[in-house]
């Protein structure tokens, strides 16, 4: 009997307020999935404090929850030493909204930004002034979040932004983001899985590390890499390698990966992404 996988990362619903055209959670994804119930998040939550010391919520947009600051509260009930959330910052828009979740204990707010400006960013979540209340989510946790509270910006890449990357990082730290997390946009849904949005992690990947290496100079910004895999990087580039907490029984191991000192921590390449780019441009 296979036992069930205790995640720390808990998906609170699959309603969101965007529609992005990389969206991992979309398509068939959603056929199957139901509502769960505020008992079953309970029981999740416990599950974790089981095995974690840390938890975060997701969504598609967990913010969207009638009960998501009494999530929250049970979660610090807990005695958890983080408690995180993720979301595209729309609902953080509202500064009372935000005060409320800021007071109940959570200590790391994760907010996902497409592109610098409303023309890169509202092109790709379709929709009309997600970028602009993104951005006064950002500065609404800014303004009243505790200082031991992290704000993490998580940046997905594709075809269609990934030349907004360098004036997306400057606007961040215009802001006073600390922390930013580069994510690689893997084919995991029916609407990402063409080359028109998904690019060769290998391209992105230089790309990538050629616009951040003056910003590692920064002592006080913090830049990892998500889900680029190391074989997929310029060498100097692989120390800011982090590779996503939560599994996908779709990843494969390739040949590289059995004599890669990063196998540890890397759980292979998504079988999506090789049928689209094949496993040549992986490297050591």
């Amino acid at each position: 009997m296979t036992m069930k996988t205790v995640s720390p990362y808990i998906y609170l619903g699959y309603h969101c307020n965007n529609n992005c055209v990389f969206c991992s959670e979309a398509d068939g994804y959603l056929a199957a999935l139901k509502i769960k119930t505020i008992d079953q998040v309970k029981k999740e939550i416990i599950a974790a404090r089981q095995q974690y010391n840390f938890i975060n919520f997701m969504g598609r947009e967990p913010t969207l929850r009638d009960d998501f600051i009494d999530i929250i509260k049970f979660a610090k009930q807990q005695n958890f030493e983080q408690i995180g959330f993720t979301t595209n910052g729309r609902m953080l828009a509202y500064p009372e909204f935000t005060q409320r979740i800021l007071r109940t204990g959570v200590n790391q707010v994760a907010i996902s930004l497409i592109g610098n400006n409303h023309i890169v960013h509202d092109k790709q979540t379709q929709v009309k002034g997600s970028f602009a209340q993104t951005i006064l989510g950002i500065k609404n946790v800014i303004k009243f979040k505790d200082p031991n509270t992290s704000l993490l910006i998580n940046m997905p890449l594709n075809k269609l932004n990934y030349l907004s990357l360098k004036p997306s990082i400057d606007l961040m730290v215009r802001l006073g983001v600390k922390e930013i997390n580069i994510l690689f946009v893997f084919p995991l849904s029916e609407r990402s899985q063409n080359k028109n949005i998904i690019m060769s992690m290998r391209k992105l990947g230089a790309h990538v590390f050629k616009i951040i290496k003056p910003y590692l100079q920064n002592p006080d910004l913090k830049i990892l890499l998500v889900e680029f895999l190391p074989c997929a990087l310029p060498k100097e580039a692989r120390q800011l390698f982090f590779p996503c907490l939560e599994k996908n029984s779709s990843k494969v191991r390739i040949s590289l990966c059995y004599n890669c000192p990063y196998k540890i921590n890397c759980d292979g390449v998504l079988s999506n992404y090789i049928d689209l780019y094949t496993d040549k441009e992986f490297s050591l």
